[in-house]
């Protein structure tokens, strides 16, 4: 037994009540560095975020932990990336706001903590900060995978896999539906072809092969050639990735009508609008049609989209997919 060093550790909590309060007092007994390291605040600097350029970034240390006694310090420091202004350095919370860049970029962060007996520890957090057009196209693609996906008769109630969100789709007016439909295929058709998405596509071809055989036939007005524009770009992406899907979608659209300028809608030049009925219309200026896009997906990241706004979102996302050529690569 001589050849092993026993460590004994003790913890004694005494608490003693005298009408102003408690009071613990924490004893260890064994080897120094032991007892040191087992006393030793926990410095909690909060998960790695991903931010767009000018948001309001919170560094979040509340989650810090003193083994004994209390912390009687926090100190926020930037060690790498574009220097920020940090509020609050001296918090367990402080805030920066992210600053412009051109391609994603990293900002690392230390958090010092002190306890009351003089001990410390740190830890480091980092924060990806994304140009506007990237952080949209990331959130497109997010909603495009989840809330804004088409609701399927077999399954009413699609599971959402951006932060709990129910799904937007599930009471969409009939028009508006289609159009949606057409357009949610025209979206993640082309983001898998550019190679933006980076998901196994088989999950969206399986929703795919069940939206086929759920409307086997197409409208001729608007929205029904909207939705055939989906399916054409369905069938060019299946062509080689699932012949099988390639030849269903293809007798699907065999007599459809279909948009007389598609490539209109999907450069900008002509986007979706809906009031009384559904209408294509001509865009003053795309450059600006594509930065109201960019708005709105960074603006929807704070809440749910609903039901009202499910067009218009998808509209948005199948903007900024179709102009990810000029979206830098994100890390």
């Amino acid at each position: 037994m001589s050849q092993w060093k026993v460590r004994l550790l003790v913890w004694l909590s005494l608490t003693v009540l005298f009408g102003c309060g408690d009071a613990s007092v924490y004893v260890c007994i064994g080897d120094p560095r032991f007892c040191a390291s087992a006393l030793s605040p926990v410095a909690n600097p909060g998960p790695d975020q991903t931010a767009a350029a000018g948001d309001v970034v919170t560094l979040d240390g509340s989650n810090s932990q003193a083994t004994s006694g209390t912390i009687q310090s926090y100190s926020w420091t930037q060690t790498s990336g574009p220097a920020v202004a940090l509020s609050n350095a001296n918090q367990a919370r402080a805030t920066f706001i992210a600053p412009n860049v051109t391609s994603s970029t990293g900002l690392s962060f230390r958090l010092t903590i002190v306890d009351s007996a003089n001990r410390a520890d740190i830890g480091s957090t980092l924060v990806t900060v994304q140009p506007p057009a990237a952080a949209a196209l990331s959130r497109a693609l997010e909603l495009f995978a989840g809330p804004l996906q088409p609701t399927l008769t077999v399954a009413p109630v699609v599971p959402s896999a951006v932060d709990g969100c129910p799904s937007s789709t599930l009471d969409l007016p009939p028009d508006q539906a289609t159009v949606q439909r057409g357009l949610w295929l025209a979206g993640r058709s082309i983001a898998l072809a550019k190679g933006v998405d980076g998901t196994d596509p088989r999950a969206f071809l399986d929703v795919s092969r069940v939206l086929v055989a759920e409307r086997p036939t197409a409208t001729r007005d608007v929205a029904g050639q909207i939705e055939s524009l989906g399916y054409t770009l369905l069938g060019a992406l299946t062509q080689e990735r699932d012949p099988a899907l390639h030849v269903v979608v293809a007798n699907r659209l065999r007599g459809a009508a279909t948009l007389d300028d598609p490539a209109g809608l999907l450069s900008g030049r002509f986007e979706v609008r809906h009031g009384d009925g559904i209408a294509i219309e001509a865009v003053p200026d795309p450059a600006v049609s594509t930065e109201q896009a960019v708005a709105r997906l960074l603006a929807s990241r704070f809440a749910c989209v609903d039901t009202a706004n499910a067009l218009d979102m998808t509209v948005a996302g199948l903007r900024v997919i179709a102009d990810a050529d000029a979206v830098p690569h994100i890390e």
